[in-house]
């Protein structure tokens, strides 16, 4: 059966690079999940209001539809980033994709200071550090969920927290 493999966490939480890792060492493609936001979406984060539910589902099914279709047109995994900080935002993933392809959710977290510092660096992203604290406030970590493991990433380089996750994963 074909996989998908989704890489979330708050905003800064370094999803995107996990995803870029794992896809290169699968040989698979990644969906960099920042990229299907609708426009009203990424004004709203840019102009540092938060996102809603009712936001963020129209954008959650838009990209359950594109990892389906890269496994529906031969790709055996696919690899994702998206936020999923909210346990029924993984469970429609999981209930979404499940029975076209298998599932495993991974869900970065760290303390918020330490994520803090880090996006006040990075550049070029509509996602300011000043939007933290609502992602933190909507963050549920995994416990005790199906195919969702949670890895704390602290002080960790992108590469151990890469091989960290390897472990979860049967390659």
């Amino acid at each position: 059966m074909s996989r998908v493999i989704f890489v979330g966490g708050p905003s800064g939480t370094g999803k995107s690079t996990i995803s870029i890792l794992l896809s290169k060492k699968l040989d698979c493609p990644f969906i960099e999940g920042d990229e299907f936001h609708p426009q009203a979406n990424i004004d709203k984060m840019s102009q540092g209001i938060p996102l809603t539910d009712e936001d963020r589902w129209g954008w959650l099914s838009i990209l359950c539809q594109a990892a389906i279709s890269v496994v529906q047109g031969g790709e055996n995994t696919v690899v994702v980033s998206c936020s999923m900080l909210k346990k029924k935002y993984r469970d429609y993933i999981k209930e979404t994709i499940g029975t076209k392809a298998q599932t495993q959710l991974f869900v970065l977290y760290n303390d918020f200071s330490t994520i803090y510092k880090r996006m006040e660096t990075r550049s070029n992203h509509y996602m300011k550090a000043n939007m933290l604290k609502s992602q933190f406030d909507d963050l549920e970590v995994p416990e005790l969920e199906d195919h969702v493991y949670k890895v704390f990433c602290g002080t960790k380089e992108p590469e151990q927290i890469f091989v960290e996750i390897l472990k979860y994963i049967n390659l």
